[in-house]
């Protein structure tokens, strides 16, 4: 998860999180839509084949099959999987949206984050794999560009510096998390004989398009960013 905020005490996720259901704003936030979405194309999944055929690979595309850049973001490959992903939009969508408005203004900026990272996570992926074929599911993609949105949002107003300490533990927190998901995925698969892993090309393509892209994203009001540096002798 990512960590607390430079200002100590709790962290953005906690505060927004609470202050969500104190509010009773819970049922006014774009990750529950995805998630009933989510849910919906997991059991369609199920009665039409496997996830496999809405997974996103190069040899799809080479098929003809363009349908799976948009219907890789819907499926999951399991319980597990959907589980995580929607765990992780309630983390991060408060934030966002916060920030960006909970009108239809604001809804439309988080779409365009997370489309647009989902699709610079594709794209990413794709390149990475154009020899192999592997093909991918899952919005984990874009749902990194939420955690690269959150990491640019100051507490008290304004974005911070792509060099502050914010977005460097950020990002710090980013890669850990990443390194130890993908060990225990290829423990577990390696355990079982099976195929799997995870998608690191489109988690960091997600995540650096929510880096770049959120400040410009914002309403021109939350557009101020501050340009503090980043020390890394200071942890």
């Amino acid at each position: 998860m990512p960590p607390a905020d430079d200002l100590g005490g709790p962290s953005l996720v906690q505060r927004a999180s609470s202050g969500r259901l104190r509010r009773g704003l819970f049922w006014r936030e774009p990750s529950l839509v995805l998630i009933f979405i989510f849910a919906g194309a997991f059991v369609a999944q199920a009665v039409t084949g496997g996830p496999m055929s809405w997974g996103l690979s190069g040899q799809a595309l080479a098929d003809g099959r363009w349908h799976v850049v948009i219907s890789h973001m819907l499926a999951h490959a399991g319980l597990g999987h959907l589980f995580a992903n929607g765990s992780a939009l309630l983390a991060l969508t408060p934030i966002v949206v916060r920030r960006f408005g909970h009108d239809r203004s604001g809804w439309a900026r988080y779409g365009l984050l997370f489309a647009g990272s989902g699709f610079v996570g594709a794209l990413a992926f794709v390149v990475a794999h154009l020899a192999d074929g592997v093909p991918m599911v899952g919005a984990s993609g874009a749902i990194c560009g939420l955690w690269g949105a959150v990491a640019r949002i100051r507490p008290e107003g304004g974005f911070a510096s792509l060099w502050s300490r914010q977005v460097g533990g950020h990002t710090k927190a980013f890669a850990i998390s990443n390194a130890v998901v993908f060990g225990i995925v290829y423990l577990l698969v390696s355990m079982s004989g099976g195929t799997g892993g995870i998608a690191s090309e489109a988690h960091v393509g997600g995540f650096a398009f929510g880096l770049l892209a959120t400040p410009w994203l914002a309403p021109l009001a939350g557009r101020t960013v501050e340009h503090t540096t980043f020390n890394p002798s200071s942890g």
